[in-house]
């Protein structure tokens, strides 16, 4: 944008004004007066053109930002333009291969007839598959079964019974107690014998 200059030519100040009316005395006063006041003219001149340059080089870097922002956003629109017609042409590319395949495949009945073929041969395979994989899994469970029941009646059989053990423990001491009963009531019969006999 452009700038409007401004006037340097300054008003004189008020002093300059009242030191005319004086005598030549302060003539002098007022000559040293406007001389100390050049440099501030010069300063204000410098400032203002500072003040310009730094405006002309703002404007123009909010002009390059603006230009590039712009860029940019037109670049990701492209870039999205693009991407969206770059998805849709791979999409129909697919589809017009999957039916040209199709076409290829089963385009008469001799074909069609030869890969319905081709899927029950690869059916019947899985399924025997799946049948021996059965079978052995059956298998192996009914011999874990059988190697696991053996062993366990294996240990059953090891195993002394506790209950049949107590059984003969006390089986053998009724039969000792029986027994010396006995051998007692014999000798109490045969002193009893002698006791009458004699």
């Amino acid at each position: 944008p452009a700038t409007t200059r401004k006037s340097t030519t300054a008003r004189k100040p008020a002093t300059t004004r009242t030191t005319a009316n004086r005598s030549t005395t302060s003539r002098s006063t007022s000559r040293t007066t406007a001389g100390k006041t050049s440099p501030s003219r010069s300063t204000a001149r410098r400032s203002r053109t500072t003040a310009v340059n730094e405006t002309r080089q703002a404007a123009q870097a909010n002009q390059r930002a603006a230009k590039t922002t712009a860029k940019r956003t037109g670049s990701i629109a492209e870039r999205a333009a693009l991407t969206y017609i770059g998805a849709t042409l791979e999409a129909r590319d697919r589809v017009v291969g999957t039916v040209t395949d199709l076409v290829d495949r089963y385009g008469n009945r001799t074909k069609a007839q030869r890969e319905l073929v081709k899927f029950e041969r690869r059916g019947t395979k899985a399924r025997t598959q799946i049948e021996r994989e059965l079978r052995n899994r059956r298998r192996d469970a009914e011999r874990l079964v059988r190697r696991n029941t053996k062993k366990i009646e294996r240990d059953a059989d090891r195993r002394p019974n506790v209950v049949t053990q107590r059984i003969d423990a006390v089986s053998t001491r009724v039969e000792d107690v029986v027994q010396i009963g006995v051998a007692t009531g014999g000798r109490v019969v045969a002193k009893a014998r002698e006791t009458v006999l004699a």
